[in-house]
């Protein structure tokens, strides 16, 4: 399992991209957050299904573009299986 390292609120520059980046981590930490309540242990794999639910059950286009580049950031995390 691959750790994805978040970076803290209190590091942001403030520009918008910085702040835009924090909604992503933020919709992986509350997914991360959901998947405990649930199991004990959460993989990447975990998270990437839980993200794809949410694109595919969501309707703000905002929200839609926030898991979508979550999800990008998990994948590229994420080692590829051999």
């Amino acid at each position: 399992m691959t750790t994805i390292t978040l970076v803290n609120e209190q590091n942001s520059t403030g520009n918008p991209f910085s702040a835009y980046m924090l909604c992503e981590q933020r919709a992986i930490q509350e997914i991360t957050y959901e998947l405990l309540q649930s199991q004990q242990h959460v993989s990447n794999k975990d998270i990437i299904a839980k993200l794809i639910e949410k694109l595919e059950t969501e309707k703000d286009v905002v929200q839609l573009d926030i898991y979508r580049n979550a999800l990008e950031a998990v994948l590229f995390q994420t080692p590829d299986d051999i």
